[in-house]
Parts: C-alpha cells; structure tokens; sequence
C-alpha cells in the first residue's frame, strides 16, 4: 500500500522519466502532457491498492495501456507542432531561444537527427516502440521492462531486437526520401 508521503515522492521523481516516456509513446506535447495526468490520476486513484516499490512499474504499463485505448479513439487531425515549417527551412523548434552557445550546422543536425528519430519511432508498431522507449531511452534493464509490460523476459529481448531492427530500416527509409 503507498501511502501519501511515497505518492508524491513518486509524482517528484517520476514527472520527467514519464513526460519522455509519454512523448515518445505520442510524439505530441499536449498529448504526452494528458497521458502523464491520466496515469498519474490512476495512481492516486488505486493508491490503495499499490506497493510503493512497484510503482514505476505499474506507472509504466498504466501510462502505455492509455495511449493504446486513446489511439484508438484518436482522430487523425494535423496538430501544430514544433516541426511546423515557419520558412526559409526551419521549424518553430528553431525559431525558439537557445541559451547554449553551439554552431548553427551543429544545432541544425542534431535537431534534423531528432527530427528522423521521431518520425523513425512513430512508425513503429506499439509494442516495438514501448520496449524501445523503455530500454534504449529510459534506460530500464530488460527485466524491469517485462514487468512493466507484463510480458516473459524472452518476448522482451525478441522485442528489442525486432524493433530495433524495424527502427534501422524506417530510418534508412526516411533517409532515402526528402
């Protein structure tokens, strides 16, 4: 059972690691920004229910559930996002403050990288993007991903594999075509 004291120890602690996970999971500020509230609202709600040690684990596989039911109601309107053009090739992205002192090509490459890898990772499938959000940039061990996900050890490192695999060929694609 968490108690008060351990739920917001959790909400402290946990904000960033969720809000990234949330952001790869939907590629979409505000909706990273609602699922983060959703599932943190979940935890509240079953607090009762759940042990303190376990609920980043539990955040995890809640967080993930209701994307996938939101996806499903989710109509495919075009929102605006950092990646909106606003002219001479840049992006509202690069229109904003950069308080660190690095050269423009830099600056430009790794944003065009994130750019990729973004659109690279909204392509994969579901589960192959959970286990690659989990593992490659949450940096969660593969043992911790399969509980989080409710799935043998072994689907997990097939998991990673495959999407790590799917990801290398979607990049390679978007390489290929402006």
């Amino acid at each position: 059972m968490a108690d008060r004291a351990a739920l917001d120890r959790f909400v402290d602690e946990y904000a960033d690691k969720a809000f990234s996970f949330a952001m790869g999971l939907c590629a979409d500020v505000d909706r990273a920004q609602d699922l983060v509230q959703q599932a943190f609202v979940k935890v509240f709600d079953h607090a009762d229910r759940l042990e303190a040690d376990r609920l980043d684990q539990w955040f995890l596989t809640v967080m993930r559930r209701i994307h996938l039911d939101g996806v499903k109601l989710m109509d495919n309107r075009p929102k605006v996002t950092f990646d909106l053009p606003i002219g001479d090739g840049l992006t509202v992205a690069d229109a904003l403050p950069d308080e660190r002192e690095e050269a423009l090509i830099t600056r430009l490459e790794r944003v065009e990288t994130r750019r990729l890898v973004r659109r690279g990772i909204a392509r994969l499938t579901p589960e192959h993007r959970a286990v690659l959000l989990m593992i490659d940039l949450d940096g969660m061990g593969y043992e911790e991903t399969a509980k989080a996900l409710g799935v043998p050890l072994n689907t997990v490192r097939s998991r990673i594999v495959r999407a790590r695999d799917a990801l290398r060929e979607v990049l390679l694609g978007l390489e290929a075509t402006p």
